[in-house]
C-alpha cells in the first residue's frame, strides 16, 4: 500500500539535517520521511517550509538556521543564492572535499558494490577561487536589454551574475564588454518561446598561458549583419585573439550547433598544458580547470605508465590532451574521438609539439572499438574520459577483448564510473583505487580517476 506523505506543500518543519544529497543538499527526516533543503548543512537545527513533494520525499526551502554547524560560511558571492553555478559556497573548503570523497565512496558502494576499493581524500586546490577558463552565458532579452547571465537553480530564468567568483576575471570583464556591445548594435536575443531572435548563447574562452580570448556567439543561421561590425569591435581589443559565430537552428538547449563562422581574427585559440602546446577549436572540449588537469594527468600518468614501452589506447580523446602527454612517455598512443574538429586538432597538436608516435582516429568508441578489436588491435593500457553518462556498454566490453593489462578511468561522473567498474570487475578487472580531484571547487562536481588491472596481470 502507497504510503501518504506526512508533510503538506507549504507546511513548516523543524529538521535536524543529517547529511547530504550527491547534490549537495541537507537531508532530514520528518516522521522518517525523507525531505532535501537545499542550502542546510548536516548538524544543524533548521525551520523550513515543504515547497514539493515528490514520490517518496519532499524538498523544503530553508527559512531559519536555528543551530548553526561550525563547517558553514558565508558565500564570497553575492548571488550565490540566485545562481545555478554553483552548490556549495556556504561550507567550508575542507568539508566540501570531505562531501565529495563520501559522494565518490557512496556511489562505489551503493551502485557499483566495490565496496572494498580504496577512494583516496580528494586533492583540492591552494586557492579554490577564479580557476575556470571557460563560460557558456544565457542570453535574455530584459524589457528591450540584452543581458547575459546564468540560469537560476533548476529553472530557465537568467539571473545577471557573469562576475561570477568561479571565472577568471578576465572572461567576467569580457561579459560586460560583450553585453554592453550585444546593446549598441541591437542583436536580437533568441527566445525560446516563440523561436524568434537570433542569439542564443555567448562563449568566452580565455587562454590561461597567454591571456588571450575567444569569443563564440552562437546564434541561429537568421541574417544579423551587425554582428560583424560587433566582431570589429571586439577584436581591436589585443586580448581577443577570435570572434566566431556558431549556428545553432536546434530545437534543444545545447550549446553548440555544428557550423563556425570566424567573424574576426583566428579560427582558434592556443594554450599550454603539462609544458604542451593546444590548439583549440570554437566547440572542441578543453578542460576548464588548468591548475587542476595538471595533477589529474599526473595521476593518470602514474596510473598508465610502469616501463615507459606501454601501448595506450585513448578513449574519448578530444583534442588530444591525455593522449601527447602520455605520448612523450611512451611507445605509442591511439587516440579515439567522435568529432571530427577535435581529431583534426589533436593531429595539429601533435605536429606542433614534434609528437610522432601518436595518431588519432576519427568514430564512436562503441562503434569503432569492437572492430579494432576484431582487427586485433592490441594495448597494454586503456585510458577512458567519457562523457558524464559514461562508457557504452559496446565500449566495455570491447575494451576487456582487446585485454589491457590496465585501464585507467577518468570520471566526471561517480555515479556512471561505479556502474562502468562494476561491469569491468565482473570481466576480470580488479578496481585497485580512485583518486577523487578537485577540477570544479564550490561545486558539487568531483573528477575521479581509476586504476583497474587485470586479475590474471
Amino acid at each position: 500500500m502507497k504510503r501518504e506523505a506526512p508533510v503538506k506543500e507549504g507546511q513548516v518543519l523543524e529538521l535536524e539535517i543529517t547529511g547530504f544529497s550527491h547534490a549537495g543538499e541537507g537531508i532530514g527526516r520528518y516522521a522518517g520521511f525523507t525531505v532535501f533543503v537545499p542550502y542546510a548543512v548536516p548538524g544543524e537545527r533548521v525551520l523550513c517550509r515543504v515547497e514539493q513533494i515528490r514520490k517518496g520525499f519532499a524538498i523544503a526551502k530553508l527559512d531559519k538556521v536555528l543551530d548553526r554547524a561550525e563547517t558553514r560560511q558565508e558565500p564570497a558571492c553575492p548571488d550565490f543564492f540566485k545562481c545555478g553555478g554553483s552548490h556549495l559556497q556556504h561550507i567550508s573548503y575542507s568539508a566540501q572535499l570531505a562531501f565529495k570523497q563520501k559522494v565518490v565512496a557512496d556511489a562505489v558502494q551503493r551502485i557499483g558494490k566495490l565496496g572494498d576499493v580504496p577512494v583516496h581524500f580528494p586533492i583540492g586546490m591552494e586557492m579554490p577561487w577564479r580557476y575556470r577558463n571557460k563560460a557558456a552565458f544565457q542570453v535574455a532579452d530584459d524589457n528591450g536589454r540584452i543581458r547575459l547571465g546564468f540560469f537560476a537553480e533548476e529553472t530557465h530564468q537568467v539571473v545577471a551574475a557573469y562576475d561570477c567568483m568561479l571565472l577568471h576575471r578576465q572572461i567576467s570583464e569580457f561579459a560586460a564588454v560583450v553585453e554592453m556591445l550585444l546593446n549598441k548594435y541591437k542583436v536580437p536575443a533568441y527566445d525560446w518561446k516563440t523561436h524568434r531572435g537570433v542569439l542564443r548563447h555567448v562563449v568566452i574562452r580565455r587562454s590561461w598561458a597567454h591571456n588571450k580570448v575567444m569569443i563564440v556567439l552562437v546564434t541561429t543561421s537568421e541574417k544579423c549583419i551587425n554582428l560583424h561590425a560587433m566582431a570589429r569591435d571586439l577584436h581591436r581589443n589585443p586580448s581577443v585573439v577570435s570572434v566566431v559565430r556558431n549556428i545553432n537552428d536546434g530545437p534543444g538547449r545545447n550549446i553548440f550547433g555544428n557550423s563556425n563562422v570566424v567573424l574576426a581574427g583566428r579560427e582558434t585559440i592556443e594554450d599550454k598544458l603539462c609544458g604542451l602546446t593546444f590548439v583549440i577549436s570554437p566547440t572542441s572540449f578543453f578542460q576548464v580547470n588548468p591548475v587542476q588537469t595538471e595533477i589529474l594527468y599526473q595521476k593518470v600518468r602514474q596510473y598508465a605508465v610502469e616501463t615507459g614501452k606501454e601501448t595506450v589506447l585513448d578513449l574519448y580523446c578530444g583534442i588530444g590532451t591525455i593522449a601527447l602527454y602520455l605520448a612523450q612517455f611512451t611507445e605509442k598512443v591511439i587516440g579515439l574521438e567522435v568529432h571530427e574538429a577535435a581529431v583534426a586538432d589533436a593531429a595539429a597538436n601533435a605536429r606542433i609539439n614534434g609528437i610522432g608516435n601518436a595518431e588519432f582516429i576519427v568514430g564512436r568508441a562503441e562503434d569503432r572499438l569492437p572492430k579494432l578489436a576484431a582487427q586485433g588491435v592490441k594495448a597494454d593500457v586503456v585510458v577512458v574520459d567519457p562523457p558524464r553518462k559514461g562508457v557504452d556498454k559496446r565500449a566495455l566490453q570491447a575494451i576487456c577483448d582487446i585485454g589491457p593489462e590496465r585501464i585507467v578511468y577518468v570520471s566526471c561522473d561517480s555515479a556512471s564510473m561505479a556502474r562502468d567498474l562494476a561491469f569491468l570487475r565482473h570481466r576480470g578487472y580488479g578496481v585497485r583505487e580512485i583518486q577523487p580531484v578537485d577540477m570544479f571547487p564550490q561545486t558539487h562536481h568531483v573528477e575521479c580517476v581509476a586504476l583497474l588491472k587485470r586479475k590474471e596481470a
